[in-house]
């Protein structure tokens, strides 16, 4: 892993292109990483809602603070903080055969501060583990998933009915063949889950991820997470 990586560019956008090359700020990553760690107990404050406003205009006057805080200091890597509040939005999720209309309130937040779910692929570098992890699969990849995660399923005791039931559940909510977006100017590489929502940004051996859903228009969501994300990196310049 190199010492040092262009982490923020533009603040106007989180992007980096040949017009903005002398405002590039080379920071060392494992400073970064550590600034960032700093603040797992207290994202709210790497993140706060005036800085979120920055960015989004939209009225948040009746938008409720959630944040799961967990006593255990080893698993405040999966702790979640958001803002979330009625939208007027519903999305179709189809389950068990049926098309059901699900309510989707607004989004907006910081979550898995810290994570380093990505490395369980074990590649060389967290680069590569990171791009490893935060791709789309072929569908070969998944019908082999399945099948293992079936076997699993046989091997802990569950019978075929309940282990059929559970494969094709799975194989419904992962219908989609696209399922990340590679971002690029954010971090050491990033990466948008499109159903979720969720902008992931590596930084060193770290992730953390920036939850953006305000719009049916996803481009306007990405928009305002990758300036959030810069803001985060800002933070810990």
């Amino acid at each position: 892993m190199v010492a040092t990586s262009f982490l923020s560019c533009s603040k106007s956008n989180g992007s980096t292109n040949e017009n903005d090359k002398s405002e590039a700020i080379t920071t060392p990553v494992a400073d970064v990483s550590t600034c960032i760690l700093s603040y797992q107990s207290k994202m709210d404050q790497l993140l706060p809602l005036e800085v979120i406003q920055k960015h989004y205009t939209g009225d948040m006057s009746k938008a409720k603070k959630n944040y799961n805080f967990r006593p255990e200091a080893k698993k405040h890597d999966k702790d979640t903080y958001e803002y979330t509040w009625e939208s007027g939005r519903s999305q179709k999720m189809k389950l068990m055969g049926r098309d059901m209309d699900v309510p989707t309130p607004n989004r907006i937040g910081l979550r898995w501060l810290g994570s380093d779910l990505f490395m369980i692929t074990g590649k060389a570098t967290p680069l590569e583990s990171f791009k490893a992890f935060y791709r789309n699969a072929s569908a070969a990849e998944k019908e082999a998933a399945f099948k293992k995660a079936g076997e699993t399923l046989k091997e802990k005791g569950y019978d075929a009915k309940t282990t059929e039931t559970a494969t094709n559940m799975a194989k419904e909510l992962s219908a989609d063949d696209i399922i990340f977006k590679e971002v690029s100017g954010i971090g050491e590489a990033a990466s948008w889950r499109i159903k979720d929502k969720e902008l992931t940004v590596l930084v060193g051996k770290i992730t953390f991820q920036i939850v953006v859903d305000i719009s049916t228009n996803d481009e306007e969501n990405l928009s305002i997470a990758k300036k959030l994300a810069q803001e985060v990196l800002n933070k810990c310049k």
